[in-house]
């Protein structure tokens, strides 16, 4: 780690044991789990941590690092103290005013460690994509379809979907700015396009290039929780099942191109993953759709 985090690490050990008077096994198994995490994003994104990549740690950063972990043989018990730990120190970073906000503390333990990525079939992805088609202002129904078929079709965050701007679009692919500000750049379908393109024509406001393309009702740039709410009415109203979120659809996505079995590097490189790590946890889901292949059409022994 830098001498920034090191400073950071060594002021939050401090916090943690004098202010916070953890018990000294907890607050060593505390710095034993940050150390940990910290050696994670060191070696899986081959540079040093700075402040920067802490800013920027999310949930597929968490998922890959536990996933790690599982393999090693820790315990979900173990990781649910590990994500404790993290909470601790970026609390304390948001305490002292050295960050702003940090997603990992709006991460629930046990849910979120116990569960691998859970994708949708496809008979649950139509019956949501078709919900939302009923929507009667037209330009809001192709916002929203828009946005969802960008994350189930191309595995784009909620969050890259929505920092699209007019420039982003002009091609016939589109430039993704993901985590840390990394940028890649992915094909799209041309009836894609075609669609996004009827759907800035149908936006009752005007657009420059460096304006952001999905808006909300009042001309703002349209924010996650709009979708987020949107998607939990529909779960609820067709009683889809509770993974039913925005997210699942990147999950989903990443399910299907392994299931047919493109290679784990170009599957990394689609979802903007650092972390070869992040990618592998969907194996685990293939694994289970290969097995259950394997159980349909094997020969019996009977």
């Amino acid at each position: 780690m830098n001498k920034q985090i090191k400073l950071f690490f060594d002021n939050w050990k401090s916090w943690i044991e004098n202010e916070k008077r953890l018990a000294f096994n907890t607050s060593q198994s505390y710095c034993i789990d940050l150390k940990s995490f910290l050696n994670f994003l060191s070696n899986h994104n081959n540079f040093n941590v700075d402040l920067k990549t802490i800013i920027n740690v999310d949930e597929d950063d968490l998922s890959g690092w536990f996933y790690e972990r599982l393999k090693k043989g820790f315990s979900h018990r173990s990781n649910a103290r590990a994500l404790s730990s993290l909470k601790s120190f970026f609390t304390f970073l948001i305490t002292k005013k050295l960050i702003n906000s940090s997603k990992i503390l709006r991460i629930r333990g046990p849910k979120f460690l116990e569960s691998l990525p859970r994708p949708l079939t496809e008979s649950q992805t139509l019956k949501l994509l078709g919900d939302i088609k009923t929507e009667k202002e037209k330009w809001i129904m192709m916002r929203n379809l828009s946005v969802l078929v960008l994350m189930w079709g191309y595995g784009l965050r909620i969050s890259e979907v929505l920092n699209l701007k007019l420039n982003d679009t002009y091609m016939e692919d589109i430039r993704i700015i993901g985590k840390g500000g990394k940028i890649r750049v992915i094909p799209i379908a041309t009836e894609i396009q075609t669609f996004i393109k009827k759907m800035i024509k149908e936006c009752p406001y005007e657009f420059k290039s460096d304006d952001f393309i999905f808006l909300g009702k009042k001309g703002g740039k349209l924010k996650p929780e709009i979708i987020q709410r949107l998607v939990r009415k529909i779960r609820y109203r067709l009683v889809l099942p509770e993974n039913t979120t925005p997210h699942s659809l990147r999950h989903t996505f990443a399910t299907e191109l392994l299931q047919n079995f493109v290679d784990l590097r170009s599957i990394q490189e689609l979802l903007g993953h650092s972390s070869l790590s992040t990618t592998q946890k969907y194996t685990s889901v293939n694994k289970d759709y290969l097995r259950k292949i394997l159980e349909k059409n094997h020969p019996s022994t009977d």
